[in-house]
């Protein structure tokens, strides 16, 4: 006699903050994830306001799908108590606070995966999943050809801002979670930049007018709070393109002042090395619109934790809210904030001229000037706004390019900082053209990794080892020499004759700029960078301009298909 096993009663539902990878961009995102009894998805919120709204941020399929644990391992998953959702398409890498909350969660979505049914949604998935594989090896029988191309250059040269323009033409610009990364790093650079600026008035004893100065104090305040609770959340700065470097950051003197500067509108920080408790108390005055409010302190948002669930509840209103920016954007008050420390002409010559010194992102005058715009809260970027977006690139990107349906361009994207160069050597295969980017205006600045070597003559030095390198005997070389904008403006200051003694000419764009551009191309052996096998190919560019870009990559795509057919015809 056949026995019939029901299946075990229902659980209660379970609720908690966990954490999210994205599938895009592979940041990190804290929401609220909801699996009740019964039901054939796990749906995660962005917080409590908007499950009570049944506002879902998305759901995960339970029908057919696996869960396990995701085995901690530092090349591909940089937090512990993780677990994977695996679905026939997709795959959902969710972090806990804990070994137990960890083995809770697995428990409960195998158990939901035996009551779920196929949806009729489900079924759609599937049906429209057959009819793209389907396209597509229809597509692959007339395979359009790749052409490989390697992005390289020194740190900062705008490599990445490339690729990001040839999104814009080529690939129908950012997808919406693209964008939300691209919100949050935005917000990452303003904020950075401007505590930078303050670092530089207090490090050089800048006198300020007294309402700049009470702005600053405050920011300062807000800033010392904000940016210890992004760390929390595992929101690092310097990965991800913070200007001000991690010794300050570090250093528990940061807010102290010369104490022999007596004069009353220097900027005199009592908090000092003050630690995050203790400025969250000082912070009781600011609210997101201005008004007072309750402690922040009392409800952070906080990362992972050794709890069976993360803490992000709203109840306390908007003094939670006001740290957590990437979430819910840059508070009013932190807004007017920034704009009185801007509007004053001292902060926009003197400070802005010293953090020069600082390697301050070129970026942070124009977020400056849109503050008003980007601080609203209603705030979405525009393509613009990601263009001058920084984020240090760590390892290889690659990026696929359909041009016209008629040829695919694979760009690599290296990371050019020198301790990322050795990873080059693994992508010199079937390259096809190599683009070497370099930011002519670092003629008068220091690189990073060094604060001594002039960035130019990194650059130099680094094309010199790129076009004379024998694993590249038959591939052609696309210059750009970018950043031109800015290098207009410098010029107005600064010669060129501090990085290039021999230079006697005047300070023209025109006679700069032709000096420069014989400088790169001196260094191909043989004479002038041109040989029989190997050419060089120059462009001044512009890389945030999409207009005069499409121009010039228009140009490079022609010189690169002419010069792979004569290769094999």
């Amino acid at each position: 006699m056949d026995h019939f096993n029901p299946a075990p009663p229902p659980r209660e539902t379970l609720r908690a903050y966990l954490s999210k990878k994205g599938h895009v961009v592979k940041n990190w995102k804290l929401r609220l994830f909801v699996l009740k009894p019964g039901s054939s998805y796990m749906e995660y919120f962005v917080d409590e306001t908007k499950e009570q709204q049944h506002l879902p941020q998305g759901r995960v399929p339970l029908y057919g799908t696996r869960v396990m644990e995701y085995v901690y391992n530092s090349n591909n998953n940089p937090r512990e108590f993780c677990l994977s959702v695996e679905t026939e398409h997709k795959n959902w890498i969710i972090s806990t606070g804990s070994k137990a909350q960890q083995m809770e969660w697995i428990e409960a979505i195998k158990h939901a995966i035996e009551l779920a049914v196929e949806t009729d949604e489900i079924k759609l998935q599937k049906h429209k999943s057959i009819e793209k594989q389907l396209h597509l090896d229809g597509k692959n029988k007339n395979r359009t050809p790749v052409l490989k191309l390697l992005l390289l250059g020194t740190g900062e040269s705008g490599k990445s801002t490339v690729v990001k323009q040839m999104k814009i033409l080529h690939h129908k610009g950012f997808s919406k979670e693209e964008e939300e990364f691209y919100r949050n790093l935005i917000y990452i650079n303003l904020l950075d930049g401007m505590a930078l600026l303050i670092h530089v008035i207090k490090e050089n004893n800048i006198e300020i007018p007294q309402e700049t100065l009470s702005a600053v104090k405050n920011y300062d305040s807000w800033y010392k709070v904000y940016i210890e609770k992004r760390n929390k959340n595992g929101i690092r700065n310097n990965p991800v393109g913070s200007m001000i470097p991690i010794s300050i950051l570090n250093n528990n003197n940061y807010n102290n002042n010369n104490s022999n500067n007596n004069n009353s509108n220097s900027l005199k920080n009592n908090s000092g090395g003050s630690s995050s408790s203790e400025l969250d108390k000082k912070m009781t005055h600011l609210s997101l619109d201005g008004s007072t409010c309750i402690n922040s302190n009392s409800a952070s948002p906080n990362g992972p934790s050794t709890t069976n669930t993360h803490n992000r509840s709203n109840s306390d209103g908007s003094s939670n809210n006001i740290f957590n920016v990437q979430d819910f954007g840059i508070p009013p008050i932190i807004t007017n904030y920034i704009s009185t420390i801007w509007s004053d002409p001292v902060v926009q010559s003197e400070v802005m001229l010293q953090a020069q010194r600082y390697h301050i992102n070129e970026s942070t005058q124009y977020y400056l000037n849109e503050i008003k715009r980007i601080g609203k809260p209603t705030y979405q970027p525009v393509n613009l706004d990601i263009l001058k977006s920084r984020a240090t690139t760590n390892g290889v990107v690659e990026t696929d390019f359909n041009v016209n349906g008629d040829v695919i361009f694979r760009i690599v994207d290296v990371a050019g900082q020198r301790g990322e160069r050795k990873k080059w050597i693994n992508f010199f295969d079937d390259v096809t053209a190599i683009v070497f980017v370099a930011a002519i205006n670092e003629y008068d600045q220091k690189l990073v990794e060094d604060n001594c070597t002039n960035r130019l003559h990194e650059s130099l030095n680094l094309f010199d080892s790129i076009c004379n390198d024998s694993t590249f005997p038959k591939t052609s070389i696309i210059l750009f020499l970018n950043k031109i904008d800015l290098f207009r403006e410098k010029l107005k200051r600064t010669s060129i004759n501090i990085c290039f003694p021999d230079y006697t000419g005047d300070q023209s764009y025109e006679k700069s700029s032709n000096y420069i551009k014989n400088s790169f191309l001196s260094k191909k052996k043989g004479g002038n960078g041109i040989n029989t096998q190997n050419f060089i190919y120059f462009h001044f560019t512009c890389a945030t301009d999409t207009k005069s870009f499409e121009t010039v990559f228009n140009s490079v795509r022609d010189i690169i298909i002419s010069k792979t057919l004569e290769f094999y015809c």
